[in-house]
């Protein structure tokens, strides 16, 4: 896909949550693109981040979720540098979200009809809506500085205290000090399995030699502390007042650029809002001149009642040009309910969540998200909690409103049975990050991540036999990020160095990556799942019946 079609870009999103227990890190370095009448979908386990990914996209992590790094780019504005009260111009009317639960979703004592009209309600005022596009431009060229001088600040800061931390620790009194710590606690361990695990004399000796080896690493550490360089102190400070200067001289730099740019920005933008006022006022001397004719037409007319029928008319089209009435919100409130399927929208639009059944309740909460016509439609599992025959409407109708309304679609889900028909590229995610990424059929038809096998495996179709093959053990604790890759304990074509090093992403082609050692070029010949075998086949016997 042309790079021009790019809508949202995520780069390095790395998410972590704050709990009594220490730093859950529930995204690690998460990296996709989304185009133009793209549907994305993310695949993986419960608690591997999906969720969590595109809650940060849409700004609505939980109080206690923190954005460590990235960036989340929407039309090339940082979304994650904005402030919330910004974030209100993209949140619901850009970019959209259908949740999992329809009924948790709606409010059950407000009637459909009423919460689908808020959403659009919500943006009624159309001179507001005109004049806020008329400057959009220059207000995020204006944004997108302040936030980029706010960010580097911030970097050349914590850039300075990273220095000065690397030159403290190169320091002899604290290199002394770490290897009085580590020899203490070995010290310590070294006792307790002493004690633990030997008896009589062995014990004596076993204490004798800890005690022996922790005084003679000691009295090393103090000899070598002892020999340091006398100019020690001196280069140090010299070295601070060098970064120190750096430091300055970087913020110097920032400011004085920022300083340069604003004024030009400003100004632009000052024209932008002259200009826009300018054709907000044009807009409204023509709804008052074609206000006047109207009236002036209805008082023409001889017959009373159609003379009140004319000013009721003329009224209404007023009052419509200026912002969006209750009435004009509930004809495109019925409109939409038919267009997700409601039957008899005009009646069913007086009722309550609990009259409706659990396929229409997910129809009328998309058919929230559709109202404000969002370029971005995130769907978060929106099939998880229905039965098969009502999954299969729901995917069809989200294909259906993809296609006619040219959307870009991010869909989550667990089950990459749910998504072979309705996606175009797949993400697959583990333990927070993606491990697997690609065009659909090169997911299904070239997996090549054991975890994609396992999910693969796991899934049932018309062939299958006896039982399926279930992925042994639990996802990580994601307090405790593992060493390597994450999903070696629970990968049986795990190597040595799956548990030590982490993979990065080996090209499979130019659209297919996947994050496991087995294709790297000294791995061990390997024989990978029937799974695998039993899709290239269906691929060549596609392709065959494609051919003829």
């Amino acid at each position: 896909m042309a790079q021009v079609d790019k809508i949202l870009e995520v780069k390095n999103l790395t998410v972590s949550f704050k709990t009594p227990s220490g730093m859950v890190r529930a995204v690690r370095d998460v990296t996709f693109d989304l185009y133009r009448n793209e549907t994305l979908c993310i695949v993986g386990e419960s608690g591997s981040g999906k969720s969590v990914t595109n809650r940060a996209v849409l700004g609505i992590l939980a109080g206690n979720g923190v954005i460590d790094d990235g960036q989340i780019l929407y039309r090339g504005e940082n979304l994650v540098a904005i402030e919330e009260q910004d974030f209100h111009r993209i949140r619901g009317t850009k970019i959209a979200m259908i949740f999992q639960d329809p009924l948790s979703s709606l409010n059950p004592i407000m009637k459909v009809g009423r919460q689908i009209t808020e959403a659009i309600l919500l943006h009624k005022d159309r001179i507001k809506r005109l004049y806020g596009t008329k400057i959009e431009k220059e207000f995020i060229d204006l944004r997108k500085l302040k936030y980029r001088y706010r960010f580097d600040k911030q970097s050349v800061s914590l850039e300075f205290d990273r220095q000065y931390k690397k030159l403290q620790e190169g320091r002899s009194i604290e290199v002394f000090r770490k290897t009085r710590e580590q020899l203490f606690k070995n010290y310590i361990l070294g006792m307790e399995k002493a004690k633990t695990n030997e008896r009589g004399d062995a014990r004596a000796d076993a204490i004798a030699m800890i005690r022996q080896e922790y005084a003679k690493g000691l009295a090393a550490a103090k000899a070598v502390y002892a020999n340091r360089p006398k100019d020690e102190s001196i280069e140090f400070r010299k070295q601070v007042n060098i970064i120190s200067h750096q430091y300055e001289s970087d913020k110097k730099a920032i400011i004085d650029e920022f300083k340069r740019l604003r004024p030009n920005l400003q100004d632009a933008l000052n024209q932008a809002k002259i200009k826009a006022q300018q054709e907000v006022q044009t807009y409204r001397d023509a709804a008052v001149q074609a206000y006047h004719q109207a009236i002036a037409a209805a008082a023409d007319l001889n017959d009373p009642k159609q003379r009140k029928q004319a000013f009721g008319k003329a009224r209404n089209a007023y009052v419509r040009s200026l912002r969006i009435t209750k009435q004009e919100a509930k004809e495109r409130v019925i409109q939409l309910m038919k267009e997700v399927g409601i039957p008899e929208p005009e009646k069913r639009f007086y009722h309550y969540p609990f009259q409706y059944s659990g396929g229409m309740r997910q129809r009328i909460v998309i058919a929230i998200a559709l109202a404000t016509d969002p370029e971005v439609l995130i769907c978060d599992e929106p099939t998880t909690a229905l039965d098969v025959t009502i999954q299969s409407q729901i995917l069809e109708l989200i294909n259906k409103i993809k296609k006619e309304r040219k959307i870009s679609i991010i869909f989550i889900t667990h089950n990459l049975g749910v998504v072979a028909n309705m996606a175009d590229r797949i993400a697959v995610m583990y333990a927070g990050k993606i491990v697997e990424f690609g065009e659909t059929n090169e997911i299904f038809y070239n997996p090549s991540h054991p975890y994609t096998w396992a999910l693969l495996s796991s899934m049932p179709d018309l062939e299958s036999r006896g039982r399926l093959d279930a992925i042994p053990g639990t996802p990580p604790n994601m307090l405790f990020p593992p060493k390597g890759d994450a999903f070696a304990p629970r990968n049986k074509y795990a190597l040595k160095i799956d548990y030590e090093i982490e993979p990065p992403m080996f090209k499979v082609s130019d659209t297919h990556f996947a994050a496991t050692w087995l294709l790297h070029d000294y791995t061990p010949s390997y024989e990978a799942p029937a799974i695998v075998a039993k899709l290239k086949a269906k691929k060549e016997v596609y392709d065959l019946e494609s051919d003829s």
